[in-house]
């Protein structure tokens, strides 16, 4: 029989309904030393950035013959990543880029539960919230990729976007995870809505008047106003900026 433990609490692993989180398996042994595999299947939606030791207990008519629970064990250690990301701009180091020809923006990725020593490789790609779609520069997608090996189960990684930014004017940009393990796909952070992900490209119109008959024409004369009216969007709610206009 075999039971999870969080290696963190030294406890054991729960599921939704609060149970334990136990399997087990009968076998007849055809020789003195072989294998048995016992399997686990759960619930793991909850488990992101723990860690899980399998203890395991051995039986012959009800009697407990052998034990291994060992919370330090690597070999019985299996790790549910958890990542979670800041996006800001390299210029600003805020969440407000300009809408220019090069733009570059990092990625700060913080991972939890990983195998320290071993190689993990993040990719970013960066997403338009209003379409929900892949930004796209010459028809191909932004994206940034970094390998790693992290020391410690926890710490940060660095993606690194530079793209042509001119066309972004009014968007907002969001960028998504992938973390992979010799190929395969481990864990995602891709949330459209996360401001924590998200760089806000501002975008502004106006519109010049005569402030004396609202119209486009000014007489030339010694105390002539002009009102320009700036039209604002996407920009951070909360936050304070200041306008400057030249004629």
């Amino acid at each position: 029989t075999g039971t999870l433990m969080d290696q963190a609490s030294g406890k054991a692993m729960q599921d939704a309904e609060g149970r334990d989180i136990t399997a087990e398996t009968t076998f007849k042994a055809k020789k003195s030393t072989g294998t048995a595999k016992v399997k686990f299947t759960f619930d793991a939606s909850a488990m992101a950035g723990k860690r899980a030791v399998v203890f395991e207990e051995l039986y012959h008519d009800g009697l407990l013959l052998t034990t291994h629970a060992d919370l330090s064990d690597e070999d019985q250690t299996i790790y549910f990543p958890e990542i979670g990301t800041t996006a800001a701009n390299d210029k600003t180091g805020d969440h407000t880029a300009l809408a220019e020809k090069e733009v570059t923006l990092t990625d700060t990725v913080a991972y939890k539960g990983l195998a320290a020593g071993k190689t993990y490789t993040v990719t970013g790609t960066l997403m338009d919230r209003e379409t929900g779609k892949a930004i796209t520069v010459d028809g191909k997608k932004v994206t940034s990729e970094a390998e790693f090996t992290p020391e410690k189960s926890e710490g940060t990684v660095d993606l690194h976007f530079t793209f042509e930014g001119s066309a972004l004017a009014g968007k907002t940009v969001v960028a998504f995870e992938s973390l992979k393990y010799e190929k395969t796909e481990i864990v995602v952070h891709a949330d459209i809505e996360d401001e924590a992900q998200s760089v806000h490209f501002p975008e502004i119109h106006t519109s010049a008047k005569d402030e004396n008959d609202g119209d486009q024409t000014v007489a030339a004369d010694s105390d002539a106003v002009i009102v320009d009216t700036v039209t604002y969007s996407n920009l951070v709610k909360g936050e304070t900026y200041k306008v400057t206009g030249t004629l």
